[in-house]
């Protein structure tokens, strides 16, 4: 099997559906714009694509698993992504995505959902820092709603955080990604296989020992909203605990401190609340703390402008590749200092250059990063861009033995778990060489002191 781009070229048909563009490349799948052509209506379409573990043939459609060794654990992903589809499916509420079709085709699947204009909340935050209180409960309030019906449905979410929850640019926030949700089965004693993100997580998703439930997605909002009125990711329950039982205290500053004078009382211990490190110190159900998110004037529908437009991803991970070149570390930090000082990736490029002493470098990187405002020319950028990631895979292969890979596994399997193996696979495919494998790999971790010890950890 000859692998070629690895996503879809726009205009690519699946069945009456036409891909537009990606719209997201994550570790298990690629989410795409399309167009419905029976109904002429825009949709999103996510397609499994495990990077690490699949390859697309000569013909641009069809997908396998890499090898044959692959092929067991391609087969079992695949399911699990269905299964997210028929979870999805059972929903019917305006704050959780909706799922219109799923159909397994060109030996992978696919799954059509609603498309909207609009932003993620990471990236917002990237660009504001902080929500405001009112910003916070007309997020939150619609997000804890559609929380409360996934629950009666007796299923958890398990990956509440930033990214997975997306700020329409007409109508309330939508809960994105389910890729991680199970049915409960608590009261059958069962338990639920751990998943989640450093920082949103709760302690009882990284051990079999302690049942989930509605509390742990509780967490995991209080997690995103802790992180919406400081500006940064919060630690990581497992250092919690561990400072716990070492009898130090909990390193995680109390909401009510870092947000006093900012954030009204009620709003502050309710997150709190909803971070407790234990699950009972925390709310079992939504309905015990939603009323905290009740605004006094009416709500309003989303919290975007109609100037705020999505930062595109690519784009943004193009600035951070060619800046590092220049800068080292510091280029991830600097892009998002940048995004919120900026209204448009021009305009960001050109702040960025001035972090740049040497004229004809600066030069360099802008002419390295321009980029054209019209969708054509982007298409076009990142189709080159894949096609010299394909032909530099072979340069990265010599540099990356296998030595060097298995050092990169283990070190961030100590920060991530057993996602490590895959995602550094798929970093050694994407990567130009061994410093942008790191680079890409450091963006798994959800905190400026994980990305240092990890850097720190793989110098070679």
């Amino acid at each position: 099997m000859k692998a070629q781009l690895y996503t879809l070229k726009s205009e690519s048909r699946i069945e009456n559906y036409q891909i537009s563009r990606v719209l997201g490349i994550g570790g298990f799948g690629i989410t795409y714009q399309a167009h419905d052509i029976n109904l002429d209506c825009p949709v999103a379409i996510k397609e499994y694509f495990p990077h690490g573990l699949a390859v697309r043939e000569a013909n641009g459609m069809q997908v396998g698993a890499k090898s044959k060794k692959d092929e067991h654990i391609y087969e079992y992903g695949m399911q699990r992504f269905m299964d997210e589809a028929r979870v999805l499916a059972r929903f019917k509420n305006r704050n959780i995505v909706r799922v219109s079709r799923f159909m397994e085709k060109n030996g992978t699947a696919y799954i059509v959902m609603d498309y909207e204009e609009g932003v993620p909340l990471s990236r917002y935050l990237m660009r504001c820092k902080r929500l405001s209180e009112v910003e916070v409960k007309n997020v939150f309030r619609p997000i804890l709603r559609g929380l409360a019906h996934i629950h009666e449905k007796d299923y958890l979410h398990r990956d509440i955080k930033p990214a997975n929850i997306y700020l329409r640019q007409k109508g309330t926030p939508v809960l994105l990604d389910f890729g991680a949700a199970r049915q409960a089965l608590n009261h059958h004693g069962r338990s639920i296989t751990n998943l989640g993100t450093h920082g949103y997580a709760p302690i009882e998703q990284f051990t079999t020992q302690e049942r989930q439930g509605s509390w742990s997605d509780i967490y995991g909002v209080g997690a995103t909203i802790y992180h919406s009125i400081t500006g940064s990711s919060p630690i990581t329950a497992l250092d919690r605990v561990a400072a716990l039982q070492a009898g130090r205290r909990d390193p995680m500053m109390p909401a009510t401190a870092v947000g006093k004078k900012k954030y009204s009382k009620e709003l502050l211990q309710s997150v709190d609340w909803m971070l407790g490190v234990r699950a009972n110190d925390r709310p079992q159900s939504v309905n015990e703390v939603i009323s905290s998110f009740t605004l006094t004037s009416n709500e309003h529908n989303t919290i975007l402008t109609e100037t705020d437009v999505d930062w595109d991803g690519e784009l943004i991970a193009q600035a951070e590749r060619h800046l590092a070149k220049y800068l080292g570390p510091l280029a991830t930090t600097l892009v998002k200092q940048g995004m919120s000082k900026s209204a448009s990736v021009d305009e960001l490029y050109q702040l960025l250059a001035q972090q740049i002493d040497i004229p004809t470098e600066r030069e360099q990187f802008i002419r390295s990063v321009q980029a054209s405002t019209s969708l054509s020319s982007k298409v076009v950028r990142k189709q080159q861009q894949r096609a010299q990631h394909i032909s530099e895979q072979k340069t990265v292969v010599t540099r990356i033995d296998s030595r060097v890979e298995a050092k990169l596994e283990e070190q961030l399997a100590q920060h991530i778990g057993p996602l490590a193996t895959m995602l550094v696979r798929e970093a050694i495919q994407n990567g130009s060489d061994l410093e942008d494998v790191i680079d890409i790999l450091c963006k798994e971790l959800p905190s400026d002191e994980e990305r240092t010890s990890f850097r720190r950890s793989v110098t070679i």
